[in-house]
């Protein structure tokens, strides 16, 4: 499965701390090699994530929200922290303004 990231991706792993960045590297291999491994994302307060998925990774404080476009493509939407849903409003947004 090959991992496509959006833009801003690159800025949600550069704000990441350094000790968190190599748990990233290994729960991105796990979603190029098993995609549905995630858990479904849906509609709760208005962020429309349906199709999406998320993994958890470094102690459950951070997510990977994902979605797999084919069957050789998954498409990382954004990175980072559970708290205050930002990483959900995140990919919220991109997808948005990507165009599902």
């Amino acid at each position: 499965m090959k991992l496509k990231f959006h833009p801003e991706v690159k800025n949600d792993i550069d704000n990441l701390d350094g000790s968190v960045k190599p748990r990233l590297k290994s729960t991105l291999n796990k979603i190029k090699r098993s995609p549905e491994l995630g858990k479904p994302l849906g509609n709760k307060s208005g962020i429309d994530l349906s199709g999406c998925l998320k993994i958890y990774f470094y102690r459950k404080k951070y997510r990977v929200v994902y979605q797999i476009m084919n069957e050789k493509e998954v498409m990382v939407w954004s990175v980072g922290k559970r708290e205050d849903q930002i990483v959900y409003i995140s990919a919220y947004k991109r997808i948005l303004e990507k165009g599902r």
